[in-house]
């Protein structure tokens, strides 16, 4: 396709190891794209690969780099040379002499390396354990470093001493079971699994470090705006679209265009029409009446029930549904459409 809409699709469904497995010439997604597709395209191949997409070689010894200098470049060559030329390409080549790694290897090579650490201890601070989390039971999660100069998480489920043996035993083979599902995923946005240990005094999983913020404390923050002192700040538009991820992987809401500050429970005076995406709207806001429409920290908490589902589903309720008969549905008391199995 001209876009790279079918890209990310493979990416999604098989992880972005796929994005270096070479075909009879020796060609990866990276090279055709190279070729064929828009910059956008290297762009993202880029975010799923770092560097190692521009040492990747043909059958002919040509990086994609090569390709896009060559005739075959159909498409943006220009703004591909441009691209290229910002990520400081040079400044990430290999030394001289040191030979590129082939389109097998370099998936092998990542997954390597991520295990191969055989020492580690706790990160500490103030002297204690840095804990970054509980799990399940009694699970805390610390980090870690290894030997190998990684900062880890490192789960920790204690195999003695919590007094409730048949609990224990029932966690310990659930954990053990994440952990085999874990090893044989390998995807941008699942966490990555390092390796298991089991010692006499507790199970040990380590797996990527995940900073940032998650869903729940997303919810928290439109708790946050809804319980200001002042008087509620309702958004009004919360959506997928809306969360941002920033480089750091904290999540922020944005696009407060729409956001309102009220007092108690009130209604609005906005206007015959709901303000915010239709899809994303609670059914009490397609009924107001004298010009009033009843918002409240409810609609939000509802927007953010359509964004759960819009994760889960990949599209908001009803997204099959013209845009103008979603208030017909809604005041008509249909059941929301339920997450499929």
């Amino acid at each position: 396709k001209s876009d790279n809409s079918n890209l990310k699709w493979l990416v999604t469904e098989l992880g972005s190891d796929c994005l270096t497995v070479p075909d009879k010439d020796g060609n990866t997604a990276v090279h055709l794209a190279a070729q064929q597709q828009p910059v956008d395209s290297l762009q993202f191949i880029f975010e799923q690969t770092g560097v190692e997409m521009f040492r990747l070689k043909n059958n002919r010894g040509e990086t994609p780099v090569d390709v896009v200098e060559s005739d075959r470049c159909r498409t943006d060559r220009s703004a591909k040379r441009a691209w290229i030329s910002s990520t400081r390409l040079e400044a990430s080549r290999p030394p001289a002499g040191s030979s590129a790694p082939t389109a097998a290897s370099a998936g092998a090579k990542k997954q390597l390396d991520s295990c191969s650490f055989t020492d580690w201890d706790f990160i500490r601070q103030d002297n204690k354990k840095q804990l970054i989390g509980r799990g399940g039971f009694v699970c805390k999660v610390y980090k870690a470093l290894t030997d190998r100069n990684q900062t880890v998480a490192v789960k920790v489920l204690p195999l003695s001493g919590t007094g409730q043996s048949g609990k224990l035993q029932k966690a310990v083979e659930m954990e053990k079971r994440g952990v085999e599902i874990l090893k044989r995923l390998s995807h941008p946005n699942i966490v990555q699994f390092f390796k298991c240990e089991q010692k006499s005094n507790g199970l040990y999983i380590f797996t990527e470090l995940v900073s940032g913020h998650s869903l729940f404390e997303l919810m928290q923050r439109l708790n946050f705006l809804h319980c200001q002192p002042q008087g509620a700040i309702l958004h009004r538009d919360i959506k997928s679209s809306n969360a941002m991820l920033n480089n750091e992987g904290v999540i922020k809401l944005i696009d407060f265009g729409l956001a309102k500050e009220i007092v108690g429970t009130c209604g609005l005076s906005t206007g015959v029409d709901p303000k915010g995406t239709p899809y994303f709207l609670a059914p009490e806001l397609f009924m107001g009446e004298d010009d009033s429409i009843p918002y409240s920290a409810k609609t939000d908490v509802w927007a953010f029930g359509c964004t759960v589902y819009e994760l889960t589903a990949m599209q908001p309720p009803d997204a099959n549904i013209q845009q103008f008969r979603i208030a017909v549905l809604r005041c008509a008391g249909r059941e929301m459409p339920q997450i499929a199995d």
